[in-house]
């Protein structure tokens, strides 16, 4: 779902250029000096390619090897059935070059294929029910976390793609009853966020006038790697000129962005630590166990703490969790914000640093002192 709506909004903003798939498969079809070409032979073909095409608009690199590694990968993680071997991805690029006209390159240097023209425009066919109604799911939760005017950009991208589908459909599945509420979602002023957006976007560093959590106004170069919507809160990861470090800027925080122009390389290694897990501390801590109340061992079912948790029911109504390995940020601040509800087991050196922060707790709250 989320891939749906974030490849409406980029094809508007990024120049992926389909605003409007159907549409651009029935002029593909009439176009006469189009007829004749192969259009892909099944659904697994036009989904490889979709993936693939994504991969170029985005800049990411692709070679054979590595995508066939990526749709091996979307067998197990998404249950698509789209694994084939490196010999089929040539031939999927091959497919895109000779009968779409994809300006495709290869660079030696990167080791993987690029388009030379961002301007080029694949044109698919038409989508069906399923991947609408997922697009418009996406779009609905998208409209609540971009601010104005990207949300009525995503708005558009919607409307567009219905307006060249059939949205028959919508009378018995009764989207508008669809209803969405973020929970404390910072509002983000889109003079900030859009140069932001666009610095990300274009590989470019910014200057941003940013005030720190000690109240300071700094000015700072940074090069956004990654852009990261968070428990209610953008943030960007990316290098930061004036601390010469990797830091985590939060948006709401900006004062003011503006592009320099100067272009930097993604950094793949902070784009994959922009994760839950990581996206503050990158520090581990192996093998957790938390002691859990009869109150939070409910909550923590639908609620949970880390997606790979074991829980383990204690005779009092009470569990365990059990992780292998987590934050050390995570497991911290969720531990704290329990209360006494929940209680570090495992590892000593875990529990005896939030007994640390809770006698710093009590020693600021200690009512003698007023």
């Amino acid at each position: 779902m989320g891939n749906s709506v974030f490849s409406l909004f980029f094809r508007k903003n990024r120049a992926l250029d389909t605003k409007c798939p159907a549409h651009h498969a029935t002029v593909w079809l009439n176009n006469k000096s189009n007829r004749g070409l192969n259009m892909p032979t099944n659904k697994k073909q036009l989904m490889r390619l979709v993936r693939l095409v994504a991969q170029l608009k985005e800049n990411r690199y692709p070679n054979c090897e590595s995508f066939a590694a990526a749709m091996r990968h979307a067998d197990l993680s998404e249950n698509l059935n789209l694994a084939c071997s490196a010999k089929t991805i040539y031939r999927d690029i091959q497919t895109l070059k000779t009968d779409f006209g994809a300006p495709i390159r290869f660079d030696s240097v990167r080791n993987g294929y690029y388009l030379s023209h961002h301007g080029w425009t694949f044109s698919c066919p038409d989508i069906d029910e399923n991947e609408m109604i997922a697009a418009i799911l996406g779009a609905r939760i998208a409209e609540h976390i971009f601010p104005s005017p990207l949300k009525q950009e995503v708005r558009d991208a919607v409307d567009n793609l219905l307006t060249a589908n059939n949205p028959d459909f919508l009378d018995h599945t009764q989207m508008d009853s669809l209803i969405v509420i973020p929970s404390n979602r910072v509002e983000i002023d889109a003079k900030v966020f859009i140069p932001l957006f666009h610095s990300w976007q274009n590989h470019e560093m910014c200057r941003i006038t940013y005030l720190s959590s000690h109240r300071d106004i700094t000015e700072r170069k940074f090069e956004p790697h990654a852009l990261v919507f968070y428990d209610g809160v953008w943030y960007a990861k990316g290098f930061c000129h004036l601390k010469k470090d990797v830091r985590v800027l939060a948006l709401s925080r900006m004062k003011a962005v503006v592009p320099t122009g100067i272009t930097f390389t993604p950094d793949q290694k902070i784009i994959r630590s922009a994760t839950e897990e990581t996206l503050f501390n990158p520090e581990i801590v192996e093998n957790v166990v938390i002691r859990c109340d009869s109150y939070l061992s409910n909550l923590v079912q639908t609620h949970p703490l880390h997606p790979e948790q074991e829980i383990v029911p204690l005779p009092d109504g009470g569990c365990e969790l059990h992780v292998k390995a987590m934050s050390k940020y995570r497991l911290v601040t969720w531990t704290m914000r329990q209360c006494s509800n929940a209680e570090i087991i495992a590892p000593a050196s875990m529990r005896q640093h939030v007994l640390s922060l809770a006698k710093e707790m009590v020693k600021k709250h200690d009512s003698k002192k007023r």
